[in-house]
């Protein structure tokens, strides 16, 4: 029997991560695949196995210990056999010891089989989202990229797949759950090919020469504590301590909902909201009211819980109204000549060109001689971060609420590609299969209200951008152009800002120029793009 000391292998790109459970005991028999310890890091948690069959002699590691690569976590004895195989198995010599072949080892390619954990992937800018349906049932044989589940977070639906085939074992989470990045989703078995190392006829009275292992400062490592704003008896892994610290919340006050009285994001979350909405907090961004009045009495109600896209509108509306000094400059801009125009080009070269898409590239334009209606205010409101490039956000009315899309880089793109980005955006917004990607990112945006109805309006402004432009229906109105009168279609502009931004000169000069480049068709020409 010889010893053999175990380490903390690569954590990737995690410096330090907790041991959330230890699996065995002191006398326990393990071999090499079985679970040691289960480690968390910031984003989730895996199990640790013995690299080698033995008897565990002693576990150098507690829960909730902070461990990092290379720090000693198990000490196993180890039989001669079990350290010959792990010899062969590293393609080391063996010294001293003379056994034929066919009396020891033999290689050969096998199947084997473990189960894997499948997390809830990168959400993006979403913190929460909630699982809408679930793709498959336990005892599945699935492949790679099959869907598993689709997410709807505040803005759109995604699927996750499946990063490799296998069968499903176990799923953890329900239709309707509310998950977070990191959260356990199934448990795959999968299936891989390797060589392994059978042992025949092997007799007891084989004995190696004993290495000793060199003393390394390793050695007599002390495992440092997780740093903590609680006391050490609260169960929670590195990463809900951290968003702990960063909320300023005292970890003791926090109900766990986790396995074992551990707690876990959500219960974060859950605080933060109880807190926000308790009776003693201040009105705030975040605090809704409303009249609590008993319709009844007056007659048959029904009441209808609000989507997960109303809820988040909701909000956001909210916020924006009560934090931004919303400002709305109208104006009129005649596009009797871009209508007569865009309809010749479609005649001549049979290409369906939405109106929208002048408007976009008219919009982008201007732009350029405004950056501050491009710009966004920094996190600390001490500054203003300009923008260099032009991505419009276009707001589509979807069956499950309204979605802004943002068509990224306008201003390197011509007319026609601008239309055919639109119809994209919009045929994917519908069918709710828009990616955070296509989300993310807008720096001026646009409510189009022209194929509804309405003459001037105030949209409120998608924060953090500074401005919005509200577009409404057409209308026929008499001018006297030469002396003669004549019929004019006529486009009413509403264009929302920030006053802490934008002063109400600058918002006036750019409607102003908007209007004026939409009345004049000489730049159209030289913006269309046909390959």
């Amino acid at each position: 029997m010889s010893k053999k000391i175990i380490a903390i292998p690569s954590l990737g790109e995690s410096a330090e991560v907790e041991v959330i459970e230890v699996c065995v005991k002191p006398g326990d028999r393990v071999s090499a695949d079985d679970p040691i310890v289960v480690l968390e890091s910031d984003k989730a948690a895996m199990e640790l196995p013995a690299n080698v069959d033995g008897v565990v002699e002693k576990i150098l590691v507690n829960v909730g210990d902070g461990v990092r690569e290379g720090m000693n976590f198990l000490e196993l004895e180890v039989t001669e056999i079990d350290k010959l195989l792990e010899e062969k198995n590293q393609s080391n010599p063996i010294e001293g010891l003379e056994v034929s072949e066919p009396d020891i080892l033999q290689h050969k390619s096998s199947a084997k089989k473990s189960i894997i954990s499948v997390p809830i992937p990168n959400l993006g800018e979403s913190t929460e989202v909630e699982i809408i349906e679930v793709c498959i049932k336990e005892g599945d044989a699935i492949n790679a990229e099959d869907p598993l589940v689709v997410l709807e977070s505040d803005k759109a639906a995604m699927e996750v797949p499946s990063p490799k085939k296998g069968t499903v074992i176990k799923i953890h989470q329900n239709l309707g759950a509310q998950v977070c990045e990191g959260m356990q989703l199934i448990d795959l078995e999968i299936e891989e090919y390797e060589p392994i190392v059978t042992v025949s006829d092997v007799k007891a009275e084989i004995s190696l020469p004993q290495k000793e292992e060199p003393a390394t400062e390793d050695s007599n490592f002390q495992i440092p504590q997780t740093q903590s704003i609680t006391d050490s008896g609260v169960y929670a892994g590195p990463a809900v301590r951290k968003l702990a610290r960063e909320f300023g919340i005292t970890l003791q006050q926090v109900s766990p909902s986790g396995p074992k009285g551990r707690i876990l994001k959500e219960d974060l979350h859950r605080f933060v909201k109880e807190k926000l909405n308790s009776s003693n907090q201040p009105q705030s961004a975040f605090n809704f009211a409303s009249y609590d009045v008993d319709y009844s009495q007056w007659g048959s109600i029904k009441e209808e819980a609000l989507t997960k896209f109303q809820k988040s509108a909701f909000k956001n509306l909210h916020t924006s109204w009560i934090n931004i000094p919303h400002v709305t400059q109208h104006d009129e801009a005649d596009i009797t000549d871009l209508l007569a125009l865009r309809l010749q080009i479609q005649k001549n070269r049979y290409t369906k060109i939405t109106p929208l898409a002048f408007f976009v590239k008219a919009i982008c334009d201007v732009l350029k001689d405004y950056p501050l209606l491009n710009s966004s205010l920094s996190p600390s409101l001490d500054g203003i971060v300009i923008k260099e490039f032009i991505n419009i956000g276009v707001a589509v009315d979807t069956p499950y609420g309204l979605i802004v899309p943002s068509i990224k880089n306008v201003d390197q793109l011509g007319i026609i590609e601008i239309a055919d980005e639109i119809k994209r955006l919009s045929d994917l917004a519908k069918a709710r299969k828009l990616s955070n990607k296509e989300l993310q990112g807008g720096t001026f945006s646009i409510s189009s209200l022209g194929g509804i109805g309405g003459k001037f309006f105030t949209p409120i402004i998608n924060p953090p951008e500074v401005a919005i432009l509200g577009i409404s229906r057409v209308f026929e109105q008499p001018q006297l152009i030469n002396k003669k009168l004549q019929s004019r279609t006529i486009l009413p502009l509403s264009l929302s800002y920030d006053h802490r931004v934008i002063n109400g000169a600058y918002a006036a000069g750019y409607i102003a120029n908007l209007s004026k480049m939409l009345a004049d068709v000489s730049w159209i020409e030289e913006n269309l793009d046909y390959g």
